[in-house]
């Protein structure tokens, strides 16, 4: 499955991740999430099971909910966080079980939150 997005019947923006979320396709998944917020008041991703993740597409993630949590939008994903992800976010550090100033003091989904 590429990198794209599609829009459900209740207007949810859903992201395909495609195997690679890295700094080669980075400009490519920055601009489908922004056009994604732009659009929508609630985004998610739908990762592909073997996804490749780097610190870039990381990056990507935490802008995103940033934004969209400063919009009183919605950013998530569908389903398990991927393996690639939760082993990138413990190998650099970036675990968080604290609330985000960020997202309106929302424990973090993204680096270890539930």
């Amino acid at each position: 499955m590429p990198l794209n997005s599609s829009v459900g019947e209740n207007g949810a923006i859903k992201i395909t991740s495609g195997e690679r979320l890295t700094i080669e396709n980075a400009a490519e998944f920055s601009r489908i999430t922004t056009e994604a917020l732009a659009a929508s008041n609630s985004v998610f991703i739908d990762f592909d099971p073997a996804v490749e993740i780097d610190i870039t597409g990381m990056q990507i993630l935490c802008s995103a909910c940033k934004s969209s949590a400063q919009s009183g939008k919605t950013f998530s994903f569908q389903g398990p966080r991927p393996p690639h992800l939760t082993e990138l976010i413990t190998a650099c550090g970036a675990e968080r079980h604290a609330t985000c100033k960020h997202n309106n003091d929302s424990t973090c989904i993204w680096f270890g939150g539930a």
